[in-house]
This record gives structure tokens, sequence and C-alpha cells, in this order.
């Protein structure tokens, strides 16, 4: 049983499961995971100035936290930026979405994604969630399955090495109220 939470200040993220992130997102970046750390590997002395400022901007506000557990373990996470005001209020931002390495090829990634979209659309009433991804790594191919829409991309953004470049893909996808979600067999 996978279990949701939402965090939306640094005082409601543990101890326990802030080390859990730390780990985590090291066990991510080495595996090969486009999340914030290119060179590699990484320690945890290298993901923890990351792990602290994105906790330090955890606020109801502005950046929450969604954790996925199984029986209490870090199964999977993503961050969601909501933007202040009127003029782009009305969409928000996913960034780092990642799933434990003992978590794979159990739909924790999509079940993540899900009750992002859920959350957005029903708890904040927003009309669009966007995300940038790393080109080359099909990941275009499991954020279209969930109904992610690609609108735009720009060759060669990302520099990984001297001699490796990767498009960044900008991804949409429109929350109109009332419709269903992508199915959850995805």
């Amino acid at each position: 049983m996978t279990d949701f939470s939402w965090v939306d200040s640094p005082g409601g993220l543990s101890p326990a499961m802030r080390r859990q992130l730390l780990h985590g997102w090291t066990d991510v970046s080495n595996a090969g995971g486009a999340v914030g750390f290119p060179m590699l590997p990484v320690g945890t002395d290298d993901v923890e100035p990351a792990l602290a400022a994105l906790v330090a901007a955890l606020a109801p506000t502005g950046s929450r936290l969604l954790i996925a557990a199984e029986h209490g373990a870090l199964a999977g996470w993503l961050v969601l930026t909501v933007n202040p005001g009127t003029l782009i209020g009305h969409w928000a931002r996913i960034t780092r979405v990642q799933t434990a390495l003992t978590a794979r090829g159990r739909g924790i990634g999509s079940a993540l994604m899900q009750e992002a979209a859920r959350y957005a659309r029903d708890e904040l009433r927003l009309d669009e969630l966007v995300l940038a991804v790393r080109g080359g790594m099909g990941l275009e191919s499991f954020y279209a399955r969930l109904g992610w829409i690609e609108y735009g991309r720009q060759p060669r953004a990302l520099r990984l090495s001297a001699d490796d470049f990767r498009d960044e893909v900008l991804m949409r996808l429109p929350l109109p109220a009332g419709e269903g979600l992508a199915a959850a067999s995805v």
C-alpha cells in the first residue's frame, strides 16, 4: 500500500524522512536519474545543500513536497511549486520527480504524477501543470502516457559532459475541471 503525504513547511518533514530523501536522491542521481546532478558520482555531501535549499523553500504559498511511502519507507517524491499572483497563479511546476531504486517498476512514478495532478486540480484549483525533462532518456513517452503534452524543446540546452548535450523538453498537463486523469494502469 502506497501512502501519500504533502509537506508544505520545513517543520513538516521528520528527520528520518529527510535522511531517506538525502540517501534516495543520492542513489537516484548515481543511477543516472535526471534529478539535478549531471556530474557523477555524487555523495550525500553533494546532495545535502540542494536538499537543504529545497526544504527551506517549502511553504503553503510556494513549494510543496509530495512523498510516496510504503511501510514507512520512501518510495518516491516530487516537488510542486505554485506561482504567486493572478498573472501566472493558475499553473504550477513539477520538479525533482524520483522513485526509490527499490520501488521501481511498481507504478510509483505514475501514482505520484496522478496524485500531483489531482491535488493541483482539486485542492489548488489550478488549470495546468508544467515540467521540463532531459531529452534522450525516454522520459517524454512516460509523461505522454499520463496525458502530458510536449509544447517546446530547447536543443542542446543541457551539457552533461564535454561531448554529451541533451535537449530540454518542455511538457504541460491541462487540468480541466471535472475530467478524469490518465488511467492508473500506465
